[in-house]
């Protein structure tokens, strides 16, 4: 595991700039899983990922437009939200300093994260949103802090809502 700065994490990210978003889906509750690049091969289970692989899991989230807000994480009919961003490619991550707030935007669209916990490390580690970077083994893991850590050590998305 490795700590980074918001820069350092923006410049794992660069490569991922442009690519549209696919299989764009509400997991458990309100997860988000979003694929992006080419598929990798079916995991154990069947599952094909992209080579770059978003889940917020524990934020809350909302999606906007450029003049209104099209769901929030606590909303009815969320897939239906989310499919607004099937295609679309990502333009850009902005990472705030301190809370790891975080918009994915993708050209009008943007999917704002808001931590759910606050940053305790006698509490334990809450992780707000997980990338899986361009298929590496390499995960960009937002919670208490901004760190890089192998593809082995957070949990693989699996449960369907």
């Amino acid at each position: 595991m490795t700590t980074v700065t918001p820069e350092q994490a923006r410049l794992r990210i660069a490569p991922l700039l442009g690519l549209p978003a696919w299989r764009v889906e509400r997991g458990w509750g309100s997860f988000v899983d979003v694929q992006f690049g080419d598929p990798l091969p079916p995991d154990r289970d069947g599952t094909v990922r992209g080579r770059w692989h978003l889940w917020v899991m524990m934020a809350a989230w909302r999606l906007e437009s450029t003049d209104r807000v099209l769901a929030g994480s606590e909303d009815a009919h969320l897939q239906q939200a989310l499919d607004h961003l099937e295609g679309r490619p990502l333009t850009d991550v902005l990472i705030t300093p301190g809370t790891l707030a975080t918009t994915f935007e993708f050209d009008t669209l943007r999917l704002r994260t808001f931590p759910l916990h606050r940053a305790d490390p006698d509490e334990g580690e809450y992780d707000h949103w997980l990338l899986w970077l361009d298929g590496t083994g390499d995960v960009l893991v937002a919670g208490s802090r901004l760190r890089i850590v192998r593809g082995d050590e957070p949990d693989e998305p699996d449960e369907e809502g």
